[in-house]
């Protein structure tokens, strides 16, 4: 008989609101390198297989921000047209043209703990409920940890045996000197370069690994799995990942508005049949589920946007009303898991 799966649901919109205000102001800066991202990615190879399943990639096809998308017939995962290649990665994340690691970083020591308090201990809470019910001590190993804002989250709740690992070496310099200075241990963090991954995946003693917005960026996601697959030790794997959702419908909507969800580093979106699929495959089974995405704050970001080259007074009264009901409609669409992201546990 299958174990219960722990579900959660929603997330309040002002945790994030004030972190996420470049959004806003910074839109037109941010389309144009998005639409910068997506012409490189249209110079790629074109995609032949699904990306989740493998399967010949056949399905519906649909344009988003001038680029084509195709839902597999077989397990509904969502594709980007082209293939997302070892140098499209490399450009898109290491280049110092695009520099997309910038997204993530935070001025100085106060910023950084704001935004782990309000993004991370959320996170961080989810799995120690999950695995407070396990008796055997837990060894965490948070893959892709950019700047260590999740490593910081685990360390301040008690889960003290964590590191984390990342392929950007200045994210990993920055995240030393914020560790530096808020007084924690700068060895939780630790450099690997691209092709020692496997390696360090093979032979990591870690028995949970943590990838957050990590699956969606990986060129081989099999391979990927299949090391962790071979890895005994790992019992547990806890995932985040971006979502086809209402989110997709919004931008689709709003051309002249950042695309956050589809677009630049997101070439392809998970569903729910496509993710556990893809567990499945390497033994792993559905444990824990958080419910909850952007999908409201999307839309009123898009009307924000639209309506300040409207300038109207009116419209702005409408607008700070249906700003009270982000919430509650997101409570809906969560519901639903119609969601702009999932977390899972997974466990062998």
């Amino acid at each position: 008989m299958r174990s219960k799966i722990l579900l959660k649901f929603g997330k309040k919109f002002e945790d994030i609101l004030n972190i996420k205000k470049n959004f806003y102001k910074d839109n037109d800066v941010l389309l144009k390198k998005q639409k910068t991202i997506a012409q490189l990615y249209k110079r790629q190879s074109v995609r032949q297989k699904c990306k989740a399943c493998e399967s010949k990639l056949r399905g519906q096809k649909f344009i988003n921000h001038n680029v084509e998308y195709i839902q597999c017939k077989i397990c509904t995962h969502v594709n980007g047209r082209f293939n997302d290649t070892e140098s499209f990665s490399k450009t898109i994340y290491e280049s110092s043209n695009i520099n997309y690691s910038k997204t993530y970083k935070s001025d100085n020591s106060k910023k950084f703990l704001a935004r782990q308090k309000k993004i991370y201990n959320p996170k961080a809470d989810f799995l120690k409920k999950y695995l407070k019910k396990k008796n055997k001590k837990i060894k965490i190993l948070d893959f892709g940890c950019g700047s260590g804002y999740f490593v910081s989250s685990l360390f301040d709740r008690g889960l003290r045996s964590v590191e984390g690992v990342e392929l950007s070496k200045k994210q990993i310099d920055y995240g030393k000197n914020i560790f530096k200075k808020i007084g924690k241990n700068q060895n939780l963090l630790r450099y690997s370069d691209r092709k020692n991954i496997y390696k360090f995946l093979e032979n990591t003693n870690a028995n949970c690994i943590t990838l957050i917005g990590v699956l969606e960026h990986l060129v081989d996601i099999h391979m990927f799995l299949k090391c962790i697959k071979r890895n005994k030790n790992i019992k547990i794997i806890y995932l985040c990942v971006p979502m086809f959702s209402v989110s997709c419908l919004i931008e689709n909507s709003f051309p002249s508005i950042f695309n956050r969800h589809l677009g630049g580093g997101h070439t392809h979106l998970f569903t729910s049949e496509s993710l556990k699929k893809l567990m499945k495959k390497f033994g792993f089974q559905e444990k824990a589920a958080w419910w909850f995405g952007t999908d409201m704050p999307d839309l009123y970001r898009s009307f924000c946007v639209n309506s300040e080259k409207n300038n109207s007074q009116a419209l702005q009264n409408i607008l700070n009303k249906f700003k009270l009901l982000i919430d509650d409609l997101q409570l809906s669409v969560d519901k639903r898991k119609l969601s702009s992201q999932v977390h899972m546990i997974f466990k062998r």
